[in-house]
C-alpha cells in the first residue's frame, strides 16, 4: 500500500507593499475609538446616548446667543446681562453631561476589545502596550474636548459677533483660549481616569459604567458624611468636585463652588489640582501594568 504525496511551489514573495508606521497605526486606532464612541458605521441604536448628549449639550449654547440677540434687539442687553450665563457658568451645565458620556465610552473603548481578545491582533503589530493605550485614551480625549469645547465656542463667536467689535472681543477675551481648554482637561482628567480604571478590569460595558456612576454617587455622600462627622480632610473623597472646584479657580468665580464639600471645608484648590495630577497619574499606572500582562 502506497501513498503518493504532492510538492506545491508555493514560491516566497517578500511583501512590497506600503509598510504602516507605529504613529499611523496610532491614528488609526484612535480613529476607530473615534468612531465606537460616537457610534460611527453602527447600528442607530448605538448613535442615540452619544450624539443626544451632544445635542443637549449644544443646544443651551444656541438658546443662550438666541437670547441675546432677542435682548439686544429689544435694548434690554444691559439690563439682563446678569440672567446670561457665561463660559464657567456653561461648564456647570454641561458637567453632568460629560460625566454621563465618559461613563459610556470609557468602556466603549476598552471592553470590547479585552474580551473579543482583539488584543491579540494589535500585538502582532509594530505597536507598544504605550501606543493602545495612548490612542484610545487620545480618542476620548479628542471626543469629550469637542463636546466641551463646542458650546463654549458657540458662546464666545456669539459674544463676539453681538459686541459689533469682533477683533475688540477676541483681543480682550485671549484669556479664555487657555481658560475653557484647562476646564475642559480638568474634568476629562478627573472623569475619565477613574473611568477607564474600572473599564479595565470590567467584562461588561454596562456594568463598567454603572459600577462608575455608582462610586461617583457613593463617594460623594461618603465624603460629605465623614467631613461633616470626622475629618473636613475627607472631603477629598468626592473626586468630582476636585474637577468643579479648579474650574472654579480658573475662571477666577467663587460663586461656582456653591455647596461644594471641598470649599466648605476649607480644602485648598492646590489640593484639588494635586488630587487631579494623582488621579490621572494612578490611571496611566494601572492601565499600563494591566495590559502590558495581556498584550
Amino acid at each position: 500500500m502506497s501513498s503518493e504525496g504532492a510538492i506545491f511551489d508555493l514560491d516566497y514573495r517578500r511583501y512590497e507593499g506600503e509598510r504602516t508606521s507605529r504613529a499611523k497605526i496610532r491614528w488609526a486606532i484612535m480613529r476607530d475609538g473615534f468612531r465606537k464612541v460616537l457610534g460611527l458605521r453602527r447600528k442607530a441604536r448605538r448613535k442615540i446616548l452619544p450624539w443626544g448628549l451632544i445635542i443637549i449639550a449644544v443646544l443651551p449654547a444656541i438658546a443662550i446667543v438666541g437670547f441675546q440677540v432677542f435682548t439686544k434687539g429689544l435694548g434690554a442687553d444691559e439690563l439682563l446681562e446678569d440672567l446670561i450665563p457665561g463660559h464657567a457658568d456653561y461648564f456647570g451645565l454641561t458637567f453632568q453631561l460629560t460625566f454621563l458620556f465618559v461613563a459610556v465610552a470609557a468602556p466603549e473603548l476598552l471592553v470590547p476589545d479585552r474580551v473579543s481578545n482583539v488584543l491579540t491582533v494589535y500585538a502582532s503589530r509594530p505597536l507598544t502596550v504605550a501606543d493602545y493605550l495612548i490612542a484610545r485614551v487620545g480618542a476620548l480625549l479628542l471626543v469629550v474636548l469637542a463636546f466641551t469645547l463646542l458650546p463654549q465656542v458657540v458662546i464666545y463667536l456669539g459674544g463676539a459677533v453681538l459686541s459689533g467689535d469682533l477683533v475688540g472681543h477676541v483681543t480682550g477675551n485671549l484669556d479664555l483660549l487657555w481658560k475653557i481648554p484647562a476646564g475642559a482637561l480638568a474634568v476629562f482628567a478627573t472623569q475619565a481616569g477613574v473611568a477607564f480604571m474600572i473599564s479595565t478590569f470590567a467584562k461588561r460595558r454596562g456594568a463598567a459604567a454603572g459600577i462608575y456612576i455608582a462610586f461617583a454617587i457613593i463617594s460623594a455622600g461618603v465624603a460629605f458624611g465623614l467631613a461633616e462627622n470626622v475629618n473636613r480632610w475627607f472631603a477629598v473623597i468626592d473626586l468630582q468636585a476636585h474637577a468643579i472646584v479648579l474650574i472654579a479657580e480658573i475662571f477666577n468665580d467663587p460663586d461656582f463652588t456653591g455647596g461644594n464639600v471641598l470649599t466648605e471645608n476649607g480644602i485648598s484648590p492646590w489640593v484639588s489640582l494635586l488630587a487631579v495630577i494623582a488621579i490621572a497619574a494612578v490611571a496611566a499606572g494601572l492601565l499600563y501594568r494591566r495590559y502590558r500582562r495581556i498584550m
